[in-house]
């Protein structure tokens, strides 16, 4: 077991240690050779000799060595380990590491997100990466212990559960058990902690993981985030205000994080319309925005209903809010309905809002009048309602709480342009899980079994198109091919396709039909290469080589230009592979369709395609 993190060797000096970690660094100075070994903690620097000659960055190994003192003029102050180096005794190679498809030794900004995610197990190995995460690990339980001195219970609710009307669309799942009916995951768990509060909890909390089908954006993450889910009886709304900025307080100062002003300020709506434009908005100077300081606000006294494009209301926040007391007359007639007021208040920071919450309609009655100015039918109420309904009738306390999102905090804590850097495996821009393929398709049986039938996958196809991509499976099944076949949306070019794919252009076969002294041939490149024309002419005594036309992509292949896979066999053409294709441990390429893309070992596709193999790309 490893017992010594790379960061603990400075107060090891005279010692001999054993360290593990990964390569991070290797300079060779012929019977010298230096390493920078690398852990969660940081990176030291080991001096060996031969024995260091054959790692590479990123191998995993396993040191054991004397830690010495640096001298006075080769102290590096910019690393922890700066003071000291080690001197190699014994080493042990525990993993070598194939060459990286990222780097990982620059912040990866650089790097296109879609791979960076694709490979989020490597990204994952960079140290501003590990430091969000590290911090995400400390303000959770920083959360966690100051609201467990306030008497809280953490307590788990429900993710499978109902559809609730929460302001954006549910992921459903369908029940096996109960044929044509369905669960929605949480968009938060409002209703259960409510009910928690009439079952007497009194104090609840939970790190929640919510899923809403939302467009995503830089601070919002698609399908699933995580907010800190907080319900409090016998409270008004200062109280949950006021325990919701002392908790925020505390952790921010045990993090050094400063907070520009304490008390927060407190706006109405109306006042931060009219000073600010908007119910988010950023109190920071252009000098605190550089030093990255935490302006909090609150903003109050919202109207509880707006109304909708059909000349009816709806809710501004949550429908289980409570009015401000002096309008629950108003609600229960459904009287002056634009003018009534909610107990909803939102928590600002830095432009964004990072939680909202309100005191909760705790009696039957006034959550009735909610659903009914809405428009909703007694029959209706009751179908999707009755549950709460019927248990605030016995006996609710008065209760209320707020959910601040803790994905959004960190993100403004940590000064990241996007949410996504915060969290350790996010879905990409497009709505695809890290690393997995998901959304993904399902076999038939399965949905026979959950008694779904699919009626159209929304991709229009052809009989052409769909008879290719069924000759290259029977071709890459009958040859026990191991492939991955990629769904998704249309693309037209090499670029469009390696974005999408989450991967290299250079990783891409394209597949070039052209007319070779006007007889067709297949010539495959990498997605980031052309053919040098001169070079294949003079290699394969050429004349005259020339694109084929649209038409007669079609008529040769059956597919469109974008969509012709590289497999000039299938088509009895001559087929010439670029030497890369066949070097490249992965090759992906267009699977007879502008939606489908296979990935696979580059000699496997030169065992089953047979090509004739030359250098002329450029």
């Amino acid at each position: 077991m490893k017992n010594l993190s790379v960061e603990q060797t400075v107060n090891k000096v005279g010692e001999t240690v054993e360290l593990y970690g990964w390569v991070d660094t290797k300079r060779d100075h012929k019977k010298i050779v230096f390493i920078d070994l690398r852990d969660r903690t940081g990176t030291v620097q080991v001096v060996g000799g031969e024995e260091f000659k054959a790692l590479s960055e990123e191998d995993v190994v396993y040191i054991k060595g004397l830690v010495k003192a640096r001298p006075d003029k080769m102290i590096n102050s910019k690393i922890k380990t700066g003071s000291i180096e080690i001197e190699v005794k014994e080493l042990k190679i525990l993993n070598k590491t194939k060459t990286l498809p990222i780097p990982v030794n620059t912040d990866g900004h650089d790097i296109d997100e879609e791979v960076r995610l694709k490979y989020r197990y490597l990204d994952l190995r960079r140290p501003r990466m590990y430091k969000n995460l590290a911090l995400r690990s400390r303000f959770i339980d920083l959360i966690r212990q100051h609201l467990f001195k306030q008497d809280f219970l953490e307590i788990e609710t429900p993710i499978l559960s109902e559809t609730t009307p929460e302001g954006a669309r549910d992921f459903i799942v369908p029940s096996r058990l109960q044929l044509g009916k369905f669960y929605a995951l949480p968009q938060s768990p409002q209703q259960y902690k409510q009910l928690l509060m009439v079952g007497g909890v009194e104090k609840y909390f939970q790190i929640a993981r919510c899923f809403r089908d939302e467009d995503p954006r830089a601070d919002r993450a698609y399908g699933e985030f995580t907010q800190l889910d907080l319900e409090m009886s016998f409270v008004e709304r200062e109280d949950v205000m006021r325990l919701t900025e002392n908790l925020f307080i505390e952790v921010y100062e045990k993090l050094k994080v400063s907070i520009k002003q304490k008390p927060f300020p407190v706006f109405t709506y109306t006042e931060a319309i009219k000073k600010f434009g908007a119910d988010k908005f950023d109190l920071r100077t252009p000098e605190e925005k550089a030093k990255n300081i935490q302006a909090f606000a609150w903003v109050v006294d919202f109207p509880f209903f707006e109304k909708t494009k059909e000349g009816g209301w709806t809710f501004t926040h949550n429908p289980f809010s409570a009015p401000k007391p002096e309008f629950m007359k108003d609600l229960l007639n459904k009287k002056n309905v634009g003018n009534i007021l909610t107990t909803q208040y939102d928590l600002v920071c830095n432009g964004y809002e990072v939680g909202g919450g309100s005191i909760r309609n705790h009696t039957p009655e006034g959550l009735k009048s909610v659903f009914e100015i809405m428009g909703l039918s007694e029959e209706e109420i009751n179908l999707k309602f009755g549950h709460m309904i019927e248990a605030l009738g016995y006996g609710a306390p008065p209760h209320g709480g707020i959910a601040p999102g803790i994905d959004r905090l960190l993100t403004c804590i940590t000064g990241e342009t996007s949410i996504r850097e915060v969290i350790a495996m996010p879905m990409t821009s497009g709505g695809r899980t890290a690393i997995m393929k998901a959304p993904s398709t399902v076999k038939d049986e399965k949905l026979k079994e959950l008694g779904i039938k699919l009626r159209n996958s929304g991709e229009k196809k052809t009989t052409t198109s769909k008879s290719v991509f069924d000759k290259i499976k029977n071709l890459l099944d009958e040859n026990k091919v191991v492939y991955e076949l990629i769904e998704h949306k249309p693309v037209f070019t090499s670029e469009d396709a390696a974005k999408i794919r989450g991967s290299s252009l250079s990783l891409g076969a394209k597949a070039l039909i052209m007319n070779a002294d006007k007889k067709p041939i297949m010539i495959v490149v990498p997605g980031n290469k052309k053919v040098d024309t001169s070079v294949f002419k003079k290699l394969y005594s050429i004349k005259d080589l020339e694109m084929a036309k649209p038409e007669e992509v079609k008529n040769i292949s059956g597919v469109e230009i974008g969509a012709v896979p590289p497999l000039g066999n299938l088509f009895k053409i001559p087929l010439y592979f670029d030497q890369t294709i066949v070097d490249n441990e992965t090759v992906f390429f267009n699977a007879g369709s502008h939606s489908k893309s296979i990935s696979m070992k580059g000699s496997d596709l030169e065992r089953v395609t047979k090509p004739i193999v030359g250098e002329f790309s450029k």
